[in-house]
């Protein structure tokens, strides 16, 4: 049989317990109903139950006595048992399979184990983490416990903490501070009293940790988004003075059919948004046509992108021609102020497509009238 000393491995376990339970420091355990508990305390249970798994397959003969050190009683064993008699003056520890605290203690006692019954009087702190945990006792200072069943009947004069899967409040608890807990299920029974505040401490925290989350992707959604407005809005303005520069005559034109004819431009802009798709999709259709109709779709989308240009140009010549006469004839600058507007237009709620909508086809329909009257007067003129 394996021996080992007692108060070394007790000292092993406490000189890794505080790195291991940094650790695993807000970890979350997903329960019933896919919720998210943080049971960081609850982490340390694990860690001692580890170690009275290896005492328990190495078979180590350990004594059932208590050891001194540093002021305190470590009692660790295949079971754990203080007497209803007995009183501890010292902080106590105490781990094993069974763990049954019946006496007094007069200072801090923390308790690990399968099953773990505390139903004395605990003048200092009390941390206790098992599987099967009843706590029925008086308890002067604060509780911390975490468990797989967790079961209440005590007086508890201070704050409790809880985490656990199931928590059951008897009607003998009274409880004068603040029960926090972590627990899928929670019974609490008629005639238990809880005289600070009720806190679920996992729902809580995960609401918390959703909204910030979710007030960080806003706020990178947004910077993302007026990042991207501003290099579109920055690429749209260079191509349409550069194709403005190209045939500044055409821009003229096209601004001048706006202000001429608007609702036929409408029309006339419905039927090539409508008309010119149907065309695309035959000559794709068609292995003949398949050159066509990609040629003809890249125009396509070309002339809905530019088509802003002349919308946005006419808008500003309108506005800043009240203010300056030599604006009501310039390019840039209304262009600008013209652009601007009817993308703020577009991002209004419920309407906002509407204008998109009537802009697009109010300037698709000037483009393609002013084109096919140019193509007109080609074929018209003497060979």
């Amino acid at each position: 049989m394996l021996r080992l000393d007692t108060l070394a491995i007790v000292q092993r376990i406490k000189f890794f317990f505080p790195d291991l339970k940094r650790g695993i420091m807000g970890q979350r355990i997903l329960l019933r109903g896919g919720t998210f508990m943080m049971i960081e305390d609850l982490k340390r249970s694990v860690i001692i139950g580890v170690g009275i798994l290896l005492l328990a397959i190495f078979q180590v003969d350990i004594s059932y006595g208590t050891e001194r050190h540093e002021s305190r009683s470590f009692r660790v064993g295949k079971g754990v048992t203080v007497p209803a008699g007995e009183t501890v003056i010292e902080e106590m520890v105490a781990a094993a399979a069974d763990v049954e605290i019946l006496g007094n203690l007069e200072r801090d006692l923390k308790a690990f184990g399968a099953n773990v019954v505390v139903s004395g009087d605990v003048q200092g702190e009390l941390m206790v983490f098992g599987a099967n945990v009843m706590l029925s006792g008086k308890y002067h200072n604060k509780v911390k416990c975490g468990a797989a069943n967790l079961i209440l009947s005590g007086s508890f004069d201070d704050n409790l903490e809880a985490a656990a899967a199931k928590i059951t409040v008897s009607p003998t608890t009274v409880i004068k501070g603040d029960f926090v807990y972590s627990a899928a299920v929670l019974n609490q029974q008629p005639g238990s009293q809880i005289m600070g505040k009720t806190i679920r401490k996992g729902i809580m925290t995960r609401k918390k940790e959703f909204e910030q989350w979710r007030q960080k992707s806003k706020k990178v959604v947004y910077s993302l988004g007026f990042l991207f407005w501003v290099l579109s809005l920055a690429a749209f303005l260079i191509v349409g003075v550069l194709i403005h520069n190209a045939f500044p005559k055409k821009t003229d034109a096209i601004v001048a059919t706006l202000s001429q004819t608007p609702w036929k431009s409408t029309g006339v802009g419905f039927v090539f948004l409508v008309v010119v798709p149907v065309g695309i999709i035959i000559s794709l259709i068609t292995l003949v046509g398949i050159p066509v109709g990609i040629i003809a779709a890249l125009l396509y989308m070309i002339f809905l992108y530019i088509s802003r240009i002349y919308i946005g140009v006419w808008i500003g010549r309108k506005l800043l021609g009240y203010v300056k006469k030599s604006l009501a004839t310039a390019f840039f600058w209304p262009f600008l102020l013209g652009t601007i507007i009817i993308t703020l237009l577009g991002l209004l709620p419920f309407i906002g497509w509407l204008f998109r909508l009537f802009f697009l086809l109010i300037s698709l329909g000037a483009m393609w009238m002013v084109i096919w009257r140019s193509v007109l007067l080609e074929t018209q003129k003497p060979g």
